[in-house]
């Protein structure tokens, strides 16, 4: 039974191998705030929270991927309440919960241990803020939001643009004093304004984003977006692009048949929008300049998984809404059950447990990729015999992690005989080298 849990469920990700990202976070949060505050470009506040967990609960894959887990869980609470008040004590106010929770890319980002599980919990509540009109809950969830992920930016923007339409009439120059006293007008000055001091650093680290790992999109990509967002399908399988083609077709005319309902126009129109500006603009752009990544946009799958229910709840014939709804959650509840195995992470845990069981005293691990280079590191029973192979002497992409890799991190040299190195390759083997002899394993 647990060997089924671990394997074929969501667990799986619970207990999988670290990848390169989940290690550099555990290694930047280690770090004292001030220190990755001034030093790193990615917003601090999940390293904040990340590093006074691990001073309380350890460094442990399981320790650390809780915390991801505990925003999860805080965003489904808020969901299960907002879900009472709408749906009352109609059956969709238990079911959208639970669909929510078992989205294929939100139970995905619960068990990392990156910033994205926290970025869901703020934009739900800024949702929920939005719509209900609480204005200062808005503020708080939109900054947070946006001092834990830039790309959180896309949720305030896609309120003004959903605001403006539906209270254009405000917008005129014969009425300057109803616009300058509008409260959610006041409310995105307030989030700038607190939001600046990272602008700020941002601006200062701009010239970086020269260099960038971003993939250009396609047509391939566009008319699947919407069913690999839901899923959270990056390319493997290379078959299932296919399969989220037509998910995507499915979805959309849901989205429509959802968006057209006149009973809840107002509410079902903004997450409409929240499906379509984000994609509408971070892809037109990514046409230019690649920024385009499933994960950043995880506002949209948010807002899919409502865009869902709400057409469910459009539904009038009962046994057609329970047989519709009944098909979406076992559908999502079977691809839980068949995705995770599909979805693992490189098992650099086993290379490095190998290697560390063969290390004698003065030994090194030689990362020769920067790609593996933190998985190594966290996982080496001696931390300080990790290093970088660079014999190239190549500078240490940024966007990997270089902030935290010093010049002392990278040797361009075999070590002399007798130490033995137990190079790290990018396909998680491993050669152990010494002199001219090479023995592979």
């Amino acid at each position: 039974m647990l060997n089924f849990l671990t394997h074929y469920t969501p667990l799986f990700y619970l207990v999988q191998s670290l990848w390169r990202d989940e290690a550099f976070s555990i290694l930047l949060s280690e770090r004292s705030p001030l220190w990755f505050i001034t030093k790193v470009f990615d917003p601090p506040l999940y390293y904040i929270l990340l590093h006074y967990w691990m001073k309380i609960f350890g460094e442990s894959e399981i320790a650390t991927r809780s915390l991801s887990i505990l925003g999860f869980a805080l965003a489904t609470v808020v969901v299960i309440y907002w879900a009472e008040k709408l749906f009352k004590k109609h059956w969709l106010s238990w079911y959208f919960p639970l669909f929510f929770a078992l989205n294929p890319t939100i139970v995905y980002y619960a068990f990392e241990i990156r910033a994205y599980a926290w970025y869901v919990f703020f934009t739900v509540v800024s949702f929920y803020a939005y719509l209900e009109g609480m204005w200062i809950l808005n503020i708080a969830a939109v900054v947070l939001g946006l001092y834990t992920h830039s790309y959180m930016i896309i949720v305030p923007f896609t309120q003004a643009v959903h605001y403006i339409v539906t209270h254009w009439k405000k917008f005129t120059l014969k009425k300057p004093l109803t616009i300058i006293g509008d409260q959610f007008l006041q409310s995105l000055f307030v989030m700038i304004l607190l939001f600046s001091p990272w602008l700020y650093q941002i601006a200062i680290s701009w010239g970086q984003l020269k260099q960038s790992w971003y993939f250009p999109v396609d047509f391939h990509l566009i008319k699947a977006v919407l069913g690999n967002l839901f899923l959270g399908y990056e390319g493997t399988p290379g078959y299932l692009w296919n399969y989220s083609t037509i998910l995507s077709i499915i979805l959309l005319g849901s989205f429509i048949y959802g968006a057209l309902d006149r009973k809840n126009k107002k509410r079902n129109g903004f997450f409409f929008l929240m499906v379509l500006v984000p994609l509408v603009i971070v892809i037109g752009i990514s046409f230019i300049k690649p920024l385009f990544v499933n994960r950043y946009v995880i506002p949209v799958t948010v807002a899919e998984t409502f865009m869902v229910v709400f057409a469910l709840e459009r539904i009038k014939n009962a046994t057609i809404q329970k047989l519709m709804a009944a098909i979406a959650l076992l559908f999502i509840l079977v691809f839980n059950m068949w995705y995770p195995m599909k979805h693992a992470k490189l098992n650099i845990r086993n290379t490095i447990f190998q290697v560390n069981a063969l290390m004698g005293k003065r030994d090194v691990i030689l990362a020769d990729s920067p790609l593996v280079l933190f998985e190594s590191t966290y996982y080496s029973r001696d931390r300080s015999r990790v290093f970088l192979y660079n014999p190239n002497n190549i500078p240490f992409p940024w966007y990997v992690g270089g902030s935290i890799v010093s010049v002392k991190q990278m040797v361009s040299d075999l070590p002399p005989y007798p130490i033995r190195a137990f190079i790290i390759k990018a396909d998680g083997s491993y050669e152990m080298s010494y002199n001219t002899f090479i023995s592979k394993h």
